[in-house]
This record gives C-alpha cells, sequence and structure tokens, in this order.
C-alpha cells in the first residue's frame, strides 16, 4: 500500500510540476538552450515594478568570455498591463532588474549601476533596439556591453504584456544574432 501511495504522490508531484512548467513557458525552445522561470514580482530587485514572470533562454555557451555566444540569450517577460510599456518604462525596468540582479557577487563592492538606452524602430511601434552596460558580476567582474533587439506583444484579452529581449555584446551583424532570432515566441503566448 505505502508502494502505491508513494508512486501516485510522485505521479502527482511530477504532473504539477510539468503544468506549471508549461504555463511558464511561452518561448519555442528549438535550439534546447537551458530554461530558467523567474516570478515577478522578485525580492532582490524592489524597483522593477511589474508582476508576471520572465523566461530566459540560454545559449549553449553564454557563460564563455571567450565563445562568440558569451552573454548572449533571450530574455522574455510576460507581465500584467493595460497597454505595451513605453520605451522608458521598459528601460527603468531592465536597468531596476540587471541592478538587483548583479548586486550579490564576489568580485567587488563597489561598481557602477547599469545604464539602457533604447530607442523605438523606425518601422514599428512596438520593436526598438539599444545597448545596456552592466556589471558582470557572474562570469569576467568587468563592466560589459551588450546589444539589444526587443519587441512587445499585447495580449487584449488577458491584459498581459509581451517584451522579448535578445542581448549578446557581438555587434548585430554578428551571426550570433541570426541564431537568438531562431528561439521565437510559441504561438498560443497570449493563451497561456
Amino acid at each position: 500500500m505505502k508502494k502505491i501511495f508513494l508512486i501516485l504522490f510522485c505521479f502527482s508531484v511530477t504532473l504539477i510540476l510539468s503544468q506549471e512548467t508549461e504555463e511558464f513557458s511561452i518561448l519555442k525552445n528549438t535550439k534546447n538552450w537551458k530554461k530558467e522561470i523567474i516570478k515577478f514580482p522578485i525580492d532582490w530587485t524592489p524597483d522593477l515594478n511589474v508582476t508576471g514572470f520572465e523566461e530566459l533562454r540560454f545559449s549553449p555557451n553564454w557563460a564563455d568570455a571567450k565563445n562568440d555566444e558569451f552573454w548572449s540569450l533571450v530574455i522574455a517577460w510576460k507581465i500584467d498591463a493595460k497597454s505595451i510599456l513605453t520605451t522608458k518604462e521598459v528601460e527603468h525596468n531592465l536597468k531596476s532588474y540587471f541592478d538587483g540582479l548583479m548586486k550579490p557577487n564576489h568580485w567587488s563592492k563597489e561598481f557602477p549601476n547599469p545604464k539602457v538606452t533604447f530607442k523605438k524602430d523606425k518601422n514599428s511601434s512596438t520593436n526598438f533596439t539599444g545597448e545596456m552596460t552592466f556589471f558582470d558580476g557572474f562570469h569576467t567582474g568587468k563592466v560589459i556591453i551588450v546589444h539589444i533587439k526587443g519587441e512587445q506583444f499585447f495580449c487584449n484579452k488577458q491584459q498581459k504584456n509581451v517584451i522579448v529581449f535578445r542581448l549578446s555584446p557581438k555587434n548585430t551583424e554578428h551571426k550570433i544574432w541570426k541564431t537568438l532570432e531562431e528561439i521565437e515566441l510559441d504561438k498560443a503566448f497570449c493563451e497561456k
């Protein structure tokens, strides 16, 4: 009897965890990149003023400073909103996120706060490009610059905004950007 209970318990936990993973999955992982989900709000970044979650997809060599994939990743936020965010709101929230993310590190007690600048795409009111300068508290202990391509999608029925950030220190003409673009939104991202 104990074995049957244990098997049913394990099956239930697995089913619940897989449903939660599916619920918090808005990117197609055709590259089988490492995935991480973080729910908002986050205690370590009090200035982030959005509610929802983020899905991160890390390139296989994103932690290797000598590799072209270094710090190359896709971040997708699905947040509560009544409309798409302004460029300034996106800048503020991404800066706040990275400010909190890089504070606990073993490299230094003092370092510059992140700087984020975006400009809207001329051909789209929801796409933007920009750069972020921040202290790399994970891998190098140095200030780095990443280029960012972003896009927003509004899910009217759910009152959710989806923001996708593609990041890399490589300039936007580099081949890594083709790979980053291949990580796409799931077609049903508004329903999840």
